[in-house]
């Protein structure tokens, strides 16, 4: 059987019926990129609460060690106009923790800061649980008190036993306790709205 050549189609279109394909091409093309852009949008905020997530973790992690500094340091606090806020800001753009904890202890004052204001929402996060009616909340509290601030700290296999919970309990508690900590160490920046 033969091929037959072919040749450029021609397809007649009204007036009308070509400005609809047109309204709809660009309606299409308009909808693709702002689900694109919406997309994108959402990433970079999870990104950003995955961020600040880890860095709650970090800042609890070295609480002690910052807090040592801050209250140990030869170099005297000097009036800074800089907030705590300001020092959670420029901690989101560093994504290498041993510089992010660094770059606090580089100044006394800076250190001074951030170490009030942890302990300042550890304190409102501990009598928020403490008014709770629901235990979860104390002992979610008690697990983070436990693993990071305690001056002997509590191992995760010590915190199940004392709660009667299984270590998997200890880490959901943790992580939980951790993102309520997020939100009021780095305002409503830390909540991970889903």
């Amino acid at each position: 059987m033969e091929e037959k050549e072919k040749g450029p189609v021609i397809i007649a279109l009204s007036q009308e019926d070509l400005q609809d394909l047109l309204e709809k091409a660009a309606n299409a093309g308009a909808r693709a990129g702002i689900d694109k852009y919406v997309e994108e949008v959402k990433a970079s905020q999870k990104k950003r609460t995955d961020r600040r997530l880890h860095n709650t973790k970090l800042l609890l992690r070295n609480y002690r060690m910052l807090e040592a500094h801050a209250e140990n340091s030869v170099f005297g606090r000097t009036q800074m106009k800089e907030t705590a806020a300001d020092i959670l800001e420029s901690m989101m753009n560093i994504y290498n923790d041993e510089l992010v904890v660094e770059s606090i202890r580089n100044s006394a004052t800076r250190t001074a800061i951030i170490v009030s204001h942890v302990r300042t929402m550890l304190e409102i996060y501990e009598t928020c649980c403490e008014k709770s009616s629901n235990e979860l909340d104390r002992r979610r509290y008690d697990i983070v008190y436990g693993l990071y601030i305690a001056e002997d700290k509590i191992s995760r296999k010590g915190l199940a036993e004392k709660w009667c919970v299984s270590m998997d309990t200890t880490y959901s508690d943790e992580k939980i306790a951790i993102e309520r900590l997020s939100a009021l160490i780095f305002g409503v920046d830390g909540l991970s709205l889903q």
